[in-house]
């Protein structure tokens, strides 16, 4: 996908990211923060650079967690970055102060050289379409010594009997789904991506595998089905059409055991420090 094409889908489903996926993965996303190796409540001031920024879920947790932290938070989003400095000024009249939305590409980044004291970055990597451009960026824009810390998913995609009783419906209603032209890259291992941030200069490496969990229930998983991963088929229907999907839809996952909608995803961590010399 093309940086302008990818762009203007952000831009254009911005808040169903946020009411809809945001909140979905923020758990696993706010953890990153952990590895910044700063404690929260201190006030110590630094710069903390927000890699994939979006909506500003890492943003606004980093503001509320250190009292001295600047955040620069960047995105090839702008509408993304307007709901997150939205969202800083309803959260404290202190925040917007403390944080500076930059719209540019995760390879090209206008951020000085060593301007920045720690890093992090929760499920964007995968997006990114010259991955070690962006980290070598990360790495130049990191002062001696600083911590870059990210999440994302790994590149299995366990199966999921909800999708299959959408599918099932989708089927019965002869409705053919659009095609995903998405580019994206997951990690295929947590070596993989500790080998490419060794590739990017990045000394003191550690990765491993996490998982995300969440559980839905029948109308939640549907909901969000509708609202954002299947939004665009969901818009291209008349409303009968989509109340029937969505009656098969729930009928079908009315057969299925509850543990059926506990969702589990595995992901990639890792940390890293720009070597101090």
């Amino acid at each position: 996908m093309e940086t302008e094409e990818a762009e203007r889908i952000f831009d254009e489903f911005a808040e169903a990211y946020r009411d809809w996926w945001g909140p979905l993965i923020a758990p696993a996303a706010v953890r990153v923060l952990d590895d910044v190796e700063v404690p929260a409540g201190d006030s110590r001031p630094f710069d903390l650079l927000d890699l994939g920024s979006g909506t500003g879920v890492l943003a606004l947790t980093a503001l509320e967690r250190w009292p001295g932290v600047q955040v620069v938070a960047l995105d090839t989003s702008g509408r993304m970055l307007e709901l997150a400095t939205d969202a800083a000024r309803r959260q404290s009249a202190a925040f917007p102060a403390r944080l500076r939305a930059v719209t540019a590409g995760a390879d090209r980044m206008p951020i000085g050289d060593a301007s920045v004291d720690a890093a992090v970055s929760s499920f964007v990597v995968q997006l990114v379409p010259n991955r070690a451009a962006a980290l070598r960026e990360v790495r130049r824009v990191l002062r001696p010594g600083g911590r870059f810390a990210l999440v994302t998913w790994h590149a299995d995609d366990p199966p999921f009997k909800p999708d299959e009783a959408f599918g099932d419906a989708l089927d019965d209603l002869q409705i053919i789904s659009p095609s995903d032209d998405r580019d994206i890259h997951p990690y295929t291992s947590a070596r993989a991506a500790a080998a490419e941030l060794r590739r990017a200069g990045f000394a003191e490496v550690r990765a491993w595998g996490v998982q995300l969990e969440h559980e839905f229930t029948p109308e939640s998983y549907l909901d969000l089905l509708e609202h954002w991963s299947d939004r665009e088929l969901f818009a291209g229907l008349d409303a009968e059409t989509r109340a029937e999907l969505r009656a098969r839809t729930l009928r079908y996952m009315g057969d299925l055991r509850p543990d059926a909608f506990v969702w589990r995803r595995p992901l990639v961590r890792a940390v890293a420090r720009r070597p101090r010399r």
